[in-house]
Protein backbone atom coordinates (compact mmCIF):
# COMPACT_ATOMS: atom_id res chain seq x y z
CA UNK A 1 0.00 0.00 0.00
CA UNK A 2 3.01 2.45 0.70
CA UNK A 3 4.87 1.78 -2.54
CA UNK A 4 0.95 1.92 -4.18
CA UNK A 5 1.06 5.67 -2.31
CA UNK A 6 4.01 6.71 -3.34
CA UNK A 7 3.65 5.99 -6.86
CA UNK A 8 0.33 7.65 -7.13
CA UNK A 9 1.79 10.77 -5.45
CA UNK A 10 5.80 10.90 -7.47
CA UNK A 11 2.89 10.51 -10.51
CA UNK A 12 0.75 13.73 -9.75
CA UNK A 13 4.16 15.92 -9.00
CA UNK A 14 5.12 15.17 -12.67
CA UNK A 15 1.94 16.09 -13.90
CA UNK A 16 1.58 19.61 -12.06
CA UNK A 17 4.93 20.04 -13.28
CA UNK A 18 4.17 19.26 -16.72
CA UNK A 19 1.46 21.51 -16.43
CA UNK A 20 3.14 24.62 -14.66
CA UNK A 21 5.93 23.99 -17.71
CA UNK A 22 3.25 24.56 -20.11
CA UNK A 23 1.73 27.43 -18.83
CA UNK A 24 5.29 29.08 -18.59
CA UNK A 25 5.77 28.64 -22.34
CA UNK A 26 1.87 30.00 -23.08
CA UNK A 27 3.27 33.15 -21.10
CA UNK A 28 6.66 33.57 -22.78
CA UNK A 29 4.91 33.48 -25.65
CA UNK A 30 1.35 35.58 -24.98
CA UNK A 31 2.04 37.84 -22.24
CA UNK A 32 -0.97 39.43 -20.21
CA UNK A 33 -2.06 40.01 -16.79
CA UNK A 34 -4.56 36.79 -17.02
CA UNK A 35 -2.42 34.67 -18.30
CA UNK A 36 0.21 35.21 -15.55
CA UNK A 37 -2.72 35.06 -12.22
CA UNK A 38 -3.00 31.79 -14.22
CA UNK A 39 0.72 30.87 -14.20
CA UNK A 40 0.61 31.95 -10.46
CA UNK A 41 -2.39 29.63 -9.55
CA UNK A 42 -0.77 26.56 -11.09
CA UNK A 43 2.24 27.05 -9.25
CA UNK A 44 0.56 27.45 -6.45
CA UNK A 45 -1.49 24.48 -6.87
CA UNK A 46 1.63 22.05 -8.53
CA UNK A 47 3.78 23.15 -5.15
CA UNK A 48 0.65 22.51 -2.89
CA UNK A 49 1.50 20.38 0.63
CA UNK A 50 -0.16 17.18 1.46
CA UNK A 51 -3.14 16.67 3.09
CA UNK A 52 -1.31 14.89 5.64
CA UNK A 53 0.80 17.61 6.31
CA UNK A 54 -1.94 20.12 6.39
CA UNK A 55 -3.69 18.02 9.02
CA UNK A 56 -0.98 17.44 11.42
CA UNK A 57 -0.68 21.14 11.61
CA UNK A 58 -4.37 21.73 11.64
CA UNK A 59 -4.02 18.96 15.12
CA UNK A 60 -1.03 20.87 16.54
CA UNK A 61 -3.01 24.47 15.65
CA UNK A 62 -6.23 23.26 17.36
CA UNK A 63 -4.20 21.33 20.43
CA UNK A 64 -1.66 24.31 21.07
CA UNK A 65 -0.73 25.28 24.63
CA UNK A 66 0.12 28.91 23.70
CA UNK A 67 -0.59 31.83 21.84
CA UNK A 68 2.50 31.55 20.64
CA UNK A 69 2.46 28.08 19.58
CA UNK A 70 -0.67 28.40 17.92
CA UNK A 71 0.13 31.55 16.09
CA UNK A 72 3.34 29.23 14.34
CA UNK A 73 0.92 26.48 13.35
CA UNK A 74 -1.24 29.66 11.58
CA UNK A 75 1.44 30.93 9.61
CA UNK A 76 2.89 27.70 8.51
CA UNK A 77 -0.50 27.13 7.41
CA UNK A 78 -0.87 30.02 5.68
CA UNK A 79 2.41 29.62 3.68
CA UNK A 80 1.65 26.17 2.94
CA UNK A 81 -1.67 26.83 1.43
CA UNK A 82 -1.11 29.93 -0.10
CA UNK A 83 -2.56 32.35 1.63
CA UNK A 84 0.57 34.73 1.76
CA UNK A 85 -0.08 35.65 -1.51
CA UNK A 86 -3.32 37.60 -0.64
CA UNK A 87 -1.66 39.32 2.13
CA UNK A 88 1.18 40.73 0.03
CA UNK A 89 -1.46 41.75 -2.49
CA UNK A 90 -3.65 45.29 -2.20
CA UNK A 91 -6.82 44.54 -3.49
CA UNK A 92 -9.85 42.51 -1.97
CA UNK A 93 -13.40 41.54 -2.79
CA UNK A 94 -14.66 43.52 0.34
CA UNK A 95 -16.38 46.83 -1.19
CA UNK A 96 -15.29 49.68 1.78
CA UNK A 97 -11.58 48.29 1.23
CA UNK A 98 -9.55 51.44 -0.19
CA UNK A 99 -5.91 50.48 0.15
CA UNK A 100 -4.59 53.33 -2.17
CA UNK A 101 -5.57 55.76 0.81
CA UNK A 102 -3.96 53.80 3.69
CA UNK A 103 -0.69 53.19 1.13
CA UNK A 104 -1.32 56.96 0.90
CA UNK A 105 -1.05 58.02 4.58
CA UNK A 106 1.82 55.33 5.10
CA UNK A 107 3.98 56.95 3.09
CA UNK A 108 3.13 60.64 4.51
CA UNK A 109 4.08 59.27 7.92
CA UNK A 110 6.68 57.69 6.91
CA UNK A 111 8.49 60.87 5.52
CA UNK A 112 7.61 62.46 8.66
CA UNK A 113 9.61 59.94 10.72
CA UNK A 114 12.76 59.89 8.28
CA UNK A 115 12.96 63.80 8.50
CA UNK A 116 12.08 64.17 12.31
CA UNK A 117 9.32 66.81 11.08
CA UNK A 118 7.68 67.37 14.45
CA UNK A 119 5.13 69.56 12.94
CA UNK A 120 3.77 66.72 10.14
CA UNK A 121 3.88 64.52 12.46
CA UNK A 122 1.58 65.88 14.74
CA UNK A 123 -0.35 67.31 12.32
CA UNK A 124 -0.90 63.83 10.50
CA UNK A 125 -1.52 62.05 13.98
CA UNK A 126 -4.17 64.87 14.91
CA UNK A 127 -6.33 65.06 11.26
CA UNK A 128 -5.08 61.44 9.56
CA UNK A 129 -5.64 58.71 12.37
CA UNK A 130 -8.49 56.58 12.22
CA UNK A 131 -9.45 52.89 13.34
CA UNK A 132 -11.30 52.39 10.17
CA UNK A 133 -9.12 53.97 7.76
CA UNK A 134 -9.57 52.74 3.69
CA UNK A 135 -12.16 50.29 5.34
CA UNK A 136 -8.86 48.74 7.32
CA UNK A 137 -11.29 47.53 10.13
CA UNK A 138 -13.77 45.56 8.51
CA UNK A 139 -14.30 41.94 9.86
CA UNK A 140 -14.30 40.32 6.11
CA UNK A 141 -10.80 41.25 6.22
CA UNK A 142 -9.49 39.14 8.19
CA UNK A 143 -10.97 36.13 7.31
CA UNK A 144 -9.12 35.28 4.41
CA UNK A 145 -5.81 33.93 5.89
CA UNK A 146 -5.51 31.63 9.58
CA UNK A 147 -3.00 34.54 10.84
CA UNK A 148 -3.61 38.39 10.08
CA UNK A 149 -4.23 40.58 7.35
CA UNK A 150 -2.99 42.56 4.76
CA UNK A 151 0.55 43.20 4.92
CA UNK A 152 -0.71 47.23 4.33
CA UNK A 153 -2.45 47.28 6.90
CA UNK A 154 0.25 45.70 9.44
CA UNK A 155 2.43 48.21 7.76
CA UNK A 156 -0.04 51.38 8.78
CA UNK A 157 -0.35 50.02 12.17
CA UNK A 158 3.36 49.58 12.70
CA UNK A 159 4.11 53.19 11.26
CA UNK A 160 1.77 54.63 13.25
CA UNK A 161 3.25 53.42 16.26
CA UNK A 162 6.45 54.71 15.09
CA UNK A 163 5.40 57.81 14.27
CA UNK A 164 3.73 58.29 18.09
CA UNK A 165 7.42 56.35 19.65
CA UNK A 166 9.53 58.99 17.04
CA UNK A 167 7.15 62.31 18.50
CA UNK A 168 7.34 61.49 22.15
CA UNK A 169 10.82 61.15 22.05
CA UNK A 170 12.11 64.57 19.96
CA UNK A 171 9.59 65.96 22.25
CA UNK A 172 11.70 64.81 24.93
CA UNK A 173 15.09 64.95 23.92
CA UNK A 174 14.41 68.89 22.85
CA UNK A 175 13.80 69.93 26.54
CA UNK A 176 10.58 72.14 25.27
CA UNK A 177 9.26 74.12 28.25
CA UNK A 178 6.60 73.55 30.40
CA UNK A 179 4.03 75.45 27.56
CA UNK A 180 5.29 73.63 24.69
CA UNK A 181 4.93 69.99 26.55
CA UNK A 182 1.15 71.02 27.66
CA UNK A 183 0.97 72.13 23.81
CA UNK A 184 1.90 68.96 22.55
CA UNK A 185 -0.03 66.83 25.32
CA UNK A 186 -3.39 68.73 24.36
CA UNK A 187 -2.74 67.92 21.40
CA UNK A 188 -2.42 63.76 21.66
CA UNK A 189 -5.08 64.40 24.06
CA UNK A 190 -7.76 65.55 21.12
CA UNK A 191 -6.05 62.84 18.61
CA UNK A 192 -7.11 59.95 21.64
CA UNK A 193 -10.47 61.36 21.61
CA UNK A 194 -11.41 61.26 17.91
CA UNK A 195 -9.74 58.31 17.94
CA UNK A 196 -11.83 56.47 20.39
CA UNK A 197 -11.15 54.16 23.52
CA UNK A 198 -11.26 50.47 23.13
CA UNK A 199 -13.46 48.63 26.00
CA UNK A 200 -13.24 44.83 27.44
CA UNK A 201 -16.80 44.14 28.36
CA UNK A 202 -17.58 40.79 30.66
CA UNK A 203 -20.65 39.26 30.51
CA UNK A 204 -22.90 37.73 32.84
CA UNK A 205 -23.30 33.96 33.09
CA UNK A 206 -22.75 32.31 36.47
CA UNK A 207 -19.60 30.40 37.15
CA UNK A 208 -19.17 30.18 33.42
CA UNK A 209 -17.55 33.64 33.62
CA UNK A 210 -14.66 32.21 35.05
CA UNK A 211 -13.85 31.60 30.76
CA UNK A 212 -13.58 35.58 31.23
CA UNK A 213 -9.79 34.73 33.40
CA UNK A 214 -8.36 33.07 29.72
CA UNK A 215 -9.56 35.86 28.11
CA UNK A 216 -7.58 38.70 30.35
CA UNK A 217 -4.65 36.59 30.65
CA UNK A 218 -4.21 36.36 27.02
CA UNK A 219 -4.72 40.35 26.30
CA UNK A 220 -2.51 40.92 29.27
CA UNK A 221 0.18 38.61 28.45
CA UNK A 222 0.16 40.41 24.78
CA UNK A 223 0.29 44.14 26.52
CA UNK A 224 -3.37 44.58 25.10
CA UNK A 225 -5.96 45.07 27.39
CA UNK A 226 -7.68 47.87 27.49
CA UNK A 227 -7.81 50.65 30.32
CA UNK A 228 -11.68 50.28 30.24
CA UNK A 229 -13.24 47.19 31.43
CA UNK A 230 -17.10 46.26 32.14
CA UNK A 231 -18.18 43.86 34.09
CA UNK A 232 -22.04 42.19 34.40
CA UNK A 233 -23.12 39.37 37.24
CA UNK A 234 -20.65 37.30 37.36
CA UNK A 235 -18.38 39.40 34.65
CA UNK A 236 -18.49 42.08 37.10
CA UNK A 237 -16.34 39.72 39.79
CA UNK A 238 -13.65 39.28 36.76
CA UNK A 239 -13.46 42.96 36.01
CA UNK A 240 -13.08 43.96 39.65
CA UNK A 241 -10.43 41.53 40.18
CA UNK A 242 -8.39 42.82 37.34
CA UNK A 243 -9.59 46.38 37.94
CA UNK A 244 -8.32 46.73 40.88
CA UNK A 245 -4.80 45.04 40.31
CA UNK A 246 -1.45 46.80 39.43
CA UNK A 247 0.50 45.82 36.64
CA UNK A 248 3.23 44.55 38.97
CA UNK A 249 0.83 42.04 41.04
CA UNK A 250 -1.36 40.83 37.70
CA UNK A 251 0.61 37.85 36.59
CA UNK A 252 0.72 36.37 40.13
CA UNK A 253 -3.39 37.43 41.13
CA UNK A 254 -4.03 35.38 37.51
CA UNK A 255 -1.84 32.06 38.81
CA UNK A 256 -3.16 31.83 41.73
CA UNK A 257 -6.95 33.18 41.20
CA UNK A 258 -8.08 29.17 40.18
CA UNK A 259 -6.25 28.07 43.60
CA UNK A 260 -7.81 30.35 46.00
CA UNK A 261 -11.44 29.68 47.55
CA UNK A 262 -14.37 30.62 44.95
CA UNK A 263 -17.18 29.07 47.16
CA UNK A 264 -20.16 31.77 45.35
CA UNK A 265 -22.97 29.93 45.79
CA UNK A 266 -22.33 27.45 48.67
CA UNK A 267 -19.94 27.03 51.96
CA UNK A 268 -16.46 25.20 50.68
CA UNK A 269 -17.13 21.21 50.45
CA UNK A 270 -20.58 21.39 49.44
CA UNK A 271 -21.25 17.81 47.65
CA UNK A 272 -23.84 17.21 44.97
CA UNK A 273 -26.26 16.03 47.49
CA UNK A 274 -25.58 19.01 49.84
CA UNK A 275 -26.07 21.00 47.09
CA UNK A 276 -29.92 20.02 46.23
CA UNK A 277 -30.66 19.70 50.07
CA UNK A 278 -29.10 23.27 50.19
CA UNK A 279 -31.17 24.68 47.49
CA UNK A 280 -34.54 23.28 48.94
CA UNK A 281 -33.49 25.07 52.37
CA UNK A 282 -32.47 28.29 50.91
CA UNK A 283 -35.62 28.63 48.67
CA UNK A 284 -38.13 27.50 51.50
CA UNK A 285 -36.64 30.06 53.58
CA UNK A 286 -35.86 33.05 52.02
CA UNK A 287 -37.39 32.47 48.22
CA UNK A 288 -34.34 32.53 46.65
CA UNK A 289 -31.65 29.38 45.79
CA UNK A 290 -28.78 31.48 47.11
CA UNK A 291 -27.27 33.38 50.32
CA UNK A 292 -25.71 36.45 49.22
CA UNK A 293 -23.51 36.16 52.15
CA UNK A 294 -21.20 33.47 50.34
CA UNK A 295 -20.76 35.81 47.40
CA UNK A 296 -20.41 38.45 49.80
CA UNK A 297 -17.52 36.67 51.71
CA UNK A 298 -15.87 36.00 48.51
CA UNK A 299 -15.87 39.34 46.89
CA UNK A 300 -14.63 40.57 49.87
CA UNK A 301 -12.02 38.47 50.95
CA UNK A 302 -10.12 39.27 47.26
CA UNK A 303 -10.77 43.02 47.39
CA UNK A 304 -11.14 43.83 50.74
CA UNK A 305 -12.43 47.43 51.06
CA UNK A 306 -11.39 49.25 47.96
CA UNK A 307 -13.43 51.85 46.24
CA UNK A 308 -13.94 52.09 42.40
CA UNK A 309 -11.75 55.83 43.18
CA UNK A 310 -9.33 54.14 45.12
CA UNK A 311 -8.95 51.70 42.00
CA UNK A 312 -9.02 53.84 39.98
CA UNK A 313 -6.19 55.74 41.56
CA UNK A 314 -4.18 52.80 41.98
CA UNK A 315 -4.44 51.30 39.19
CA UNK A 316 -5.33 53.39 36.17
CA UNK A 317 -7.86 51.20 34.68
CA UNK A 318 -11.73 52.76 34.90
CA UNK A 319 -13.73 49.81 35.93
CA UNK A 320 -17.59 49.54 35.37
CA UNK A 321 -19.89 47.28 36.84
CA UNK A 322 -23.39 47.17 35.29
CA UNK A 323 -26.44 47.04 37.63
CA UNK A 324 -30.54 48.00 37.38
CA UNK A 325 -33.07 48.58 39.83
CA UNK A 326 -36.57 48.72 39.53
CA UNK A 327 -36.11 52.62 39.98
CA UNK A 328 -35.14 53.47 36.75
CA UNK A 329 -35.45 51.64 33.09
CA UNK A 330 -31.64 52.77 32.51
CA UNK A 331 -28.68 50.70 33.91
CA UNK A 332 -26.79 52.57 36.21
CA UNK A 333 -22.52 52.25 35.23
CA UNK A 334 -20.83 51.90 38.61
CA UNK A 335 -17.68 53.44 38.29
CA UNK A 336 -15.27 56.19 39.69
CA UNK A 337 -17.31 59.06 37.95
CA UNK A 338 -20.67 57.58 39.37
CA UNK A 339 -20.30 55.77 42.56
CA UNK A 340 -16.45 56.98 43.71
CA UNK A 341 -16.90 55.95 47.21
CA UNK A 342 -18.74 53.02 46.56
CA UNK A 343 -16.98 49.28 47.83
CA UNK A 344 -16.40 47.28 44.46
CA UNK A 345 -17.24 44.19 46.66
CA UNK A 346 -20.84 45.61 47.14
CA UNK A 347 -21.66 46.47 43.86
CA UNK A 348 -20.60 42.92 42.25
CA UNK A 349 -23.54 41.71 45.04
CA UNK A 350 -25.95 44.07 43.45
CA UNK A 351 -24.73 43.38 39.53
CA UNK A 352 -25.02 39.65 40.77
CA UNK A 353 -28.69 40.05 42.57
CA UNK A 354 -31.01 38.43 39.51
CA UNK A 355 -34.82 37.91 41.50
CA UNK A 356 -34.64 34.72 42.00
CA UNK A 357 -31.29 33.63 42.53
CA UNK A 358 -30.21 36.20 45.22
CA UNK A 359 -31.94 38.25 47.45
CA UNK A 360 -32.20 41.96 46.71
CA UNK A 361 -28.89 43.86 48.41
CA UNK A 362 -27.80 46.86 49.73
CA UNK A 363 -24.73 49.09 48.16
CA UNK A 364 -22.30 50.06 50.82
CA UNK A 365 -19.98 53.43 50.32
CA UNK A 366 -17.05 54.66 52.68
CA UNK A 367 -17.44 57.88 54.06
CA UNK A 368 -14.48 60.40 52.46
CA UNK A 369 -14.30 61.65 55.88
CA UNK A 370 -15.17 58.97 58.87
CA UNK A 371 -13.39 56.08 56.45
CA UNK A 372 -16.69 54.62 58.43
CA UNK A 373 -18.81 52.00 56.21
CA UNK A 374 -22.18 53.53 55.01
CA UNK A 375 -25.11 52.81 53.28
CA UNK A 376 -25.48 54.17 49.77
CA UNK A 377 -28.31 52.47 48.08
CA UNK A 378 -30.76 50.44 49.77
CA UNK A 379 -32.60 46.96 48.47
CA UNK A 380 -31.15 46.76 45.14
CA UNK A 381 -32.36 43.67 42.98
CA UNK A 382 -31.63 43.39 39.38
CA UNK A 383 -35.05 43.28 37.37
CA UNK A 384 -34.94 39.82 35.20
CA UNK A 385 -34.88 43.01 32.20
CA UNK A 386 -31.85 44.58 33.74
CA UNK A 387 -30.38 41.30 33.61
CA UNK A 388 -31.39 40.55 29.76
CA UNK A 389 -31.06 43.81 27.92
CA UNK A 390 -28.15 45.47 30.32
CA UNK A 391 -25.98 42.68 29.67
CA UNK A 392 -22.91 44.61 27.98
CA UNK A 393 -23.40 48.40 28.12
CA UNK A 394 -21.98 49.58 24.97
CA UNK A 395 -23.88 52.69 24.87
CA UNK A 396 -23.41 54.05 28.29
CA UNK A 397 -19.93 53.05 27.92
CA UNK A 398 -19.78 55.19 24.61
CA UNK A 399 -21.19 58.78 26.08
CA UNK A 400 -19.08 58.14 29.17
CA UNK A 401 -15.71 57.35 28.18
CA UNK A 402 -15.43 57.74 24.51
CA UNK A 403 -15.62 53.97 23.64
CA UNK A 404 -15.39 53.11 20.22
CA UNK A 405 -14.56 49.28 19.99
CA UNK A 406 -15.79 46.98 22.14
CA UNK A 407 -14.38 43.18 22.99
CA UNK A 408 -17.43 41.14 24.38
CA UNK A 409 -16.34 37.87 25.95
CA UNK A 410 -20.00 36.37 25.53
CA UNK A 411 -20.58 32.81 28.31
CA UNK A 412 -24.61 34.25 28.69
CA UNK A 413 -26.58 31.11 27.82
CA UNK A 414 -29.78 32.35 26.80
CA UNK A 415 -28.06 35.79 24.90
CA UNK A 416 -25.67 33.29 22.76
CA UNK A 417 -29.03 31.73 21.88
CA UNK A 418 -29.75 34.19 20.14
CA UNK A 419 -26.83 34.95 18.06
CA UNK A 420 -24.67 33.51 15.74
CA UNK A 421 -20.75 33.35 15.85
CA UNK A 422 -18.89 35.36 13.83
CA UNK A 423 -17.68 33.56 10.63
CA UNK A 424 -14.03 32.08 10.87
CA UNK A 425 -11.87 30.99 8.17
CA UNK A 426 -12.21 27.59 7.19
CA UNK A 427 -9.22 27.54 5.14
CA UNK A 428 -10.52 28.40 1.69
CA UNK A 429 -10.34 32.00 0.36
CA UNK A 430 -13.48 33.28 0.16
CA UNK A 431 -14.81 34.51 -3.43
CA UNK A 432 -18.28 36.07 -2.56
CA UNK A 433 -19.22 37.87 0.03
CA UNK A 434 -22.66 35.78 0.11
CA UNK A 435 -22.86 32.99 1.71
CA UNK A 436 -25.74 30.81 3.42
CA UNK A 437 -24.59 32.54 6.86
CA UNK A 438 -25.15 35.50 5.64
CA UNK A 439 -28.79 35.34 4.26
CA UNK A 440 -29.32 33.04 7.30
CA UNK A 441 -28.12 36.36 9.98
CA UNK A 442 -30.25 38.42 8.20
CA UNK A 443 -33.47 36.47 8.75
CA UNK A 444 -32.95 36.19 11.97
CA UNK A 445 -32.23 39.90 12.06
CA UNK A 446 -35.36 40.74 10.34
CA UNK A 447 -37.24 38.19 12.33
CA UNK A 448 -36.06 39.63 15.66
CA UNK A 449 -36.60 43.25 14.68
CA UNK A 450 -40.08 42.37 13.86
CA UNK A 451 -41.13 40.58 16.87
CA UNK A 452 -39.43 44.00 19.16
CA UNK A 453 -41.68 45.89 16.69
CA UNK A 454 -45.31 44.33 17.46
CA UNK A 455 -44.02 43.92 21.16
CA UNK A 456 -43.91 47.84 21.21
CA UNK A 457 -47.14 48.63 19.25
CA UNK A 458 -48.88 45.71 21.58
CA UNK A 459 -47.78 48.28 24.74
CA UNK A 460 -48.94 51.30 22.68
CA UNK A 461 -51.99 50.28 22.64
CA UNK A 462 -52.81 49.41 25.94
CA UNK A 463 -50.89 45.90 26.55
CA UNK A 464 -49.11 45.72 30.30
CA UNK A 465 -45.17 46.74 29.48
CA UNK A 466 -44.48 43.75 32.19
CA UNK A 467 -46.06 41.00 29.48
CA UNK A 468 -42.98 41.83 27.05
CA UNK A 469 -40.15 41.02 29.52
CA UNK A 470 -38.39 39.20 26.98
CA UNK A 471 -38.51 41.89 24.39
CA UNK A 472 -34.68 43.64 25.08
CA UNK A 473 -33.20 40.42 24.51
CA UNK A 474 -33.75 41.01 20.84
CA UNK A 475 -33.14 44.22 20.85
CA UNK A 476 -30.09 44.99 22.64
CA UNK A 477 -26.57 44.91 20.49
CA UNK A 478 -24.39 42.32 22.11
CA UNK A 479 -21.95 41.99 18.92
CA UNK A 480 -21.06 45.63 17.72
CA UNK A 481 -17.61 45.10 18.14
CA UNK A 482 -15.14 41.98 18.14
CA UNK A 483 -17.07 39.16 19.97
CA UNK A 484 -14.98 36.46 21.71
CA UNK A 485 -17.09 32.90 22.31
CA UNK A 486 -15.59 30.37 24.91
CA UNK A 487 -16.87 27.16 23.71
CA UNK A 488 -18.96 25.54 26.42
CA UNK A 489 -19.41 22.00 27.15
CA UNK A 490 -22.82 20.59 27.12
CA UNK A 491 -21.73 19.19 30.90
CA UNK A 492 -20.57 22.42 31.88
CA UNK A 493 -24.33 24.07 31.99
CA UNK A 494 -24.96 21.50 34.75
CA UNK A 495 -22.44 23.14 37.00
CA UNK A 496 -22.98 26.61 36.34
CA UNK A 497 -24.40 27.77 39.30
CA UNK A 498 -22.60 25.44 41.50
CA UNK A 499 -18.52 26.69 42.98
CA UNK A 500 -16.20 26.56 40.40
CA UNK A 501 -13.48 23.74 41.64
CA UNK A 502 -9.61 24.21 40.18
CA UNK A 503 -10.34 22.05 37.52
CA UNK A 504 -13.26 24.10 36.10
CA UNK A 505 -11.53 27.15 36.29
CA UNK A 506 -8.36 26.13 34.53
CA UNK A 507 -10.65 24.30 31.63
CA UNK A 508 -12.49 27.50 31.69
CA UNK A 509 -9.40 29.33 31.39
CA UNK A 510 -7.75 27.26 28.39
CA UNK A 511 -11.19 27.89 26.54
CA UNK A 512 -11.43 31.75 27.07
CA UNK A 513 -7.70 31.61 25.82
CA UNK A 514 -8.39 29.24 22.45
CA UNK A 515 -11.59 31.38 22.03
CA UNK A 516 -9.56 34.88 21.93
CA UNK A 517 -6.39 33.60 19.95
CA UNK A 518 -7.86 33.71 16.48
CA UNK A 519 -9.09 37.33 17.25
CA UNK A 520 -5.61 38.52 18.74
CA UNK A 521 -4.27 39.87 15.17
CA UNK A 522 -7.40 42.27 14.99
CA UNK A 523 -7.37 43.49 18.42
CA UNK A 524 -3.93 44.17 18.01
CA UNK A 525 -4.52 46.36 15.11
CA UNK A 526 -7.23 48.34 16.72
CA UNK A 527 -5.57 48.36 20.54
CA UNK A 528 -2.30 49.35 19.70
CA UNK A 529 -2.39 52.72 18.46
CA UNK A 530 -4.94 53.86 21.74
CA UNK A 531 -2.37 52.07 24.25
CA UNK A 532 0.64 53.71 22.44
CA UNK A 533 -1.19 57.22 22.25
CA UNK A 534 -1.96 56.59 26.35
CA UNK A 535 1.70 55.90 27.25
CA UNK A 536 2.65 58.81 25.21
CA UNK A 537 0.47 61.17 27.14
CA UNK A 538 1.39 59.76 30.57
CA UNK A 539 5.37 60.70 29.09
CA UNK A 540 4.36 64.22 28.59
CA UNK A 541 2.11 64.23 31.80
CA UNK A 542 5.45 63.54 33.84
CA UNK A 543 7.77 65.84 31.98
CA UNK A 544 4.85 68.74 32.76
CA UNK A 545 4.59 67.98 36.46
CA UNK A 546 8.13 66.45 37.58
CA UNK A 547 10.30 68.50 34.60
CA UNK A 548 13.21 71.18 35.71
CA UNK A 549 10.47 74.21 35.65
CA UNK A 550 8.01 71.90 37.81
CA UNK A 551 10.77 71.45 39.88
CA UNK A 552 11.59 75.21 40.28
CA UNK A 553 8.30 76.27 40.68
CA UNK A 554 7.44 74.26 43.87
CA UNK A 555 10.57 75.68 45.67
CA UNK A 556 9.83 78.90 45.18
Amino acid sequence: MAIIQSLIHSHTKIFWACIKFCADVVILCLPSKKLRRLTEELARLSQRPSPTHVEALMKRMNEAKSLAEYENCTIDLDNLQGHETWKREKESIEPGYNPNVIETQVKLLQKAVIFGDLSSMQYLLRTGLSRDLGGMNMPGLYQHSWFGTKLLIDGYINTVLETIETFSNIICRQRACTADLRSYQRSLEDTLIDFGRSALTLSGGASLCMKHIGVVKTLWEAALLPRIISGTSLGSFVAGIVGSTTEEQMDEVLDRLPFSDLAIFDPPGTGKLGWVIQRVRTLLSSGVFFETKNLKKVARSWLGDITFREAHNKTGYILNICISSTDSAEPQLLNFITAPDVYIWSAICASCAVPGIFSPVNIYEKDPITKEEKLWIQNIQKTFVGSTDHDIPMRKLSEMFNAKLFIISQVNPYIRAFLEPEEQFRGRQPKTLITPQNYLQATKVFLQREIVHRAQQAVKIGFPQKWFWWAPIFSQRYTDGINIWPEIKSSEYLHMMMNPSPEFILDAMIAGERAIWPRMCRIKNCVAIELSLVQAIDILKDRVNFGPEARAARMV
